[in-house]
């Protein structure tokens, strides 16, 4: 048991967490039964919980002139917690124990549910996992702190069956001491006793320790965090409920989102924890934190500027003095200290990785997965920038994600790497008083070593993070979508699949566990779509540095039905892919239209590159049906009837193979999966407001938008997204028994 904490605690450190613990289910007695680990997975001993913390110039130089102004706070820490959580749940999977990974942030039900009296309250409380961890405590503004950080650290958890030693709580030094920063912060007076919500405070115990903060009025923090709505006018709003906001709207009171996050709340920014609080006042207006000094010589911090950048796939560094963009001064919007920003910052530190021409070249194909892998591949730049100036920043520099947008876009042109206006080569930066030279870096990858004909054979090896690799030949994909791949790159002679596991308990227990939650279910595809396209991108890298063509992608079949997903943009369509990965020897096909994989039937992601290289996978492929003789599970499970159990069509992969599989009503397919108008999908697991009313038998587009049109006020007013945050489950893989094993 302790071996397995320890390797357990190791193994996550390793993947980036500064603060690691375990709490028990057992302190989770009296809490919300639907918000507790064992609502989410029945048979949950205990919950790993995992802090990546801020670095403090990203918290000291965020949210000023206001919150509406978060500058360079948490760029890079929502996809870095989220994916070493999704590779710590993969490593206790693979020690046989059940996982449910929690995703970082997101989902919430922002209207009290069910047994869950709180509005605004996350499906799982990672905060509350953190004290019960012995990480911590909370501060009377409701945030946790640690002893190492105060607030600033973000948060993750991972609830598992293993049987682990759990960390005492946490019984030293107070860290809040009332101080009051947080309530003189606030730019709505959020803490004054007549916004509090009665009786005026939050108290709970676990294990004979009293852990209290107050009970602010969330409607009042939604105002700027999920809506963006003006901090200067919140302070004249009274009694602020749901309609309050939609008033406010309806008054002119107008939307200020400026930088990545969207939000820096003012108390956050200026609270530190008693223990390691000290002041600057010349540095910066909140307190500051008592760090020590490791001092590094130029070649250490290029020694950790190159390992950090080689781990989230870049593949070129700059090192430029912040002088070289004096210009960008007159970007950085009114309010913000630019000149003291120059001033205090001598280096700009560039990550770089390119995408393929292809990508902006405005095909069907490009358009449909542009945007994705832009958002993936940008996304996994700025772990390695928050990870850099992190590291820095535990060495006793100052150091920070760049946030002026000029910054990053001049950096392309006088590193010698593009223009400005590249669309194919993405990069992101970071501030910092760390010793460099100015100098641009080579970065290697993964497979760099590897000769053509080990590629495939490596990359399965080495992709710790996949779990299935194939490949077929282009001209042998016998079905119209595959024809149209071929014209859409002609070039293209090998299609390579990879794919990773969804976890079988988070698919099992999707909306059906007593937690009614979707949100790991949707966390998983997301996550899982994100280290499948990682490893194509990386491939397709290698395969263009030996003189080939190589497109890595997402989404093979923009003639589909998609749908919105948080991060990665799209989540394609499962049955839509099927037939490229059987064809490219991954499994045959269900009667669901899905592909069925040995190991684990329908539950899996998938991510391809198309390349001119000739490449061989040897793997067979049974061209019967794998599924029960008679089974119907997935149509029965559909709760709109889109697959008809009573016909049958085939869908052909191969000249030699096709499979017979259900008949899909595409129409009501997409009511409930792509635009999320049916409960029984998923779609009101966070209370959202579904409208009634049956799938249409035929979609156009404008029955598309005003179904749209009609859906939760919250998300089409608040936040601007008629398919925000859903979690829609397609209930024909859940229900496949070819899962399960």
């Amino acid at each position: 048991m302790q071996q397995l904490t320890e390797s357990v605690k190791q193994y996550a450190r390793d993947l980036g967490a500064d603060l690691v613990g375990i709490a028990p289910v057992s302190r989770y007695v009296g809490a919300p039964h639907r918000l507790s680990p064992t609502a989410h997975l029945p048979e949950a001993r205990s919950v790993v919980v995992m802090a990546v913390h801020h670095p403090d110039a990203s918290v000291e130089w965020g949210g000023e002139p206001n919150g509406n102004f978060p500058g360079p706070f948490q760029i890079g820490m929502i996809p870095k917690l989220d994916t070493i959580a999704f590779r710590l749940a993969r490593f206790l999977r693979n020690q046989g124990h059940a996982t449910l990974p929690i995703s970082c942030t997101y989902f919430w039900r922002h209207r009290p549910y069910k047994d869950v009296p709180y509005a605004h309250a996350a499906t799982f409380s990672h905060m509350n996992a953190f004290v019960a961890a012995g990480l911590g405590e909370y501060g009377w503004h409701g945030m946790v702190m640690s002893p190492q950080y105060g607030p600033r650290q973000r948060l993750i958890s991972v609830i598992t069956a293993a049987p682990l030693t759990p960390d005492p709580l946490y019984r030293g030094t107070p860290l809040c001491d009332r101080c009051g920063q947080c309530e003189r912060a606030c730019y709505g007076n959020n803490y004054e006793q007549r916004h509090l919500l009665a009786p005026g405070s939050i108290s709970f115990e676990i294990e004979g320790k009293r852990f209290e903060y107050a009970k602010i009025n969330r409607w009042r923090c939604f105002w700027g965090e999920q809506c963006h709505l003006d901090m200067n006018r919140l302070a004249e709003e009274e009694n602020l409920d749901e309609q309050g906001i939609y008033d406010a709207m309806d008054r002119g009171v107008s939307r200020v989102s400026v930088g990545y996050a969207g939000y820096m709340c003012a108390s956050f920014k200026h609270c530190m924890a008693k223990p390691v609080r000290r002041w600057d006042r010349a540095a910066s207006p909140g307190p500051r934190r008592v760090k020590g000094l490791e001092p590094l010589t130029t070649a250490d911090a290029r020694r950790i500027i190159l390992e950090k950048a080689r781990i989230v796939g870049a593949d070129r560094v700059a090192i430029q003095p912040l002088s070289r963009f004096a210009h960008a001064r007159e970007t950085i919007h009114e309010g913000f200290r630019s000149e003291a920003l120059f001033d205090t910052f001598p280096w700009v530190v560039t990550l770089g990785r390119s995408l393929p021409d292809f990508v902006v070249k405005g095909s069907p194909l490009a358009k449909r997965n542009h945007f994705g892998e832009v958002w993936m591949t940008q996304g996994r730049l700025m772990m390695g920038v928050m990870d850099i100036a992190r590291r820095f920043d535990d060495a006793g520099y100052e150091a920070m994600q760049n946030f002026v947008a000029e910054v990053d876009l001049s950096a392309k042109e006088t590193a010698g790497w593009a223009k400005r206006d590249s669309g194919t080569l993405l990069v992101g930066s970071l501030l910092c008083t760390a010793p460099l030279k100015n100098e641009t870096l080579t970065v290697s990858g993964p497979l760099d070593d590897v000769a053509q004909d080990q590629l495939l054979t490596e990359a399965a090896k080495r992709f710790a993070n996949t779990d299935l690799l194939g490949a077929a030949e282009m001209k042998a994909l016998d079905f119209p979508a595959g024809k149209r791949l071929r014209q859409w790159l002609p070039e293209g002679r090998t299609l390579i699949v990879l794919g990773v596991e969804l976890p079988q308990r988070v698919v099992e227990l999707a909306g059906a566990q007593e937690a009614e939650c979707g949100a790991a279910y949707q966390y998983a595809h997301y996550q899982a779509i994100r280290e499948a396209f990682w490893a194509a991108h990386d491939l397709a890298s290698r395969l263009a540095a030996l003189g080939h063509e190589a497109v890595p992608l997402v989404d093979l079949d923009p003639e589909s039905r998609d749908r919105y997903c948080n991060y990665i943009s799209r989540l394609p369509d499962m049955r839509a892919q099927a037939p490229f990965a059987s064809a490219a020897g991954l499994g045959p096909i269900g009667k669901s239209g899905l592909l069925m994989t040995p190991r684990f039937g329908p539950r899996q992601r998938l991510a391809f590159v198309v390349t001119s290289a000739t490449l061989r996978l040897a793997a067979e492929v049974s061209g019967a049906s794998p599924c029960p003789e008679g089974c119907a599970a997935c149509a029965a499970a559909c709760p709109v009837q889109a697959l008809s159990a009573t016909k049958t069509e085939m869908q052909t992969v191969t000249a030699q193979r096709a499979y017979p599989v259900f008949a899909r009503h595409e129409a009501r397919c997409e009511w409930a999966r792509c635009l999320g108008m049916h409960e029984g999908e998923g779609a009101g697991l966070l209370g959202w407001k579904a409208p009634d009313g049956d799938a249409p038998e035929t979609l156009d587009e404008e029955t598309r938008r005003k179904a749209l049109a009609a859906k939760d006020p919250i998300q089409i007013r608040c936040y601007e997204n008629p398919n925000h945050s859903e979690t829609l489950i397609e209930r024909c893989l859940q229900a496949c028994p070819l899962g399960r094993h």
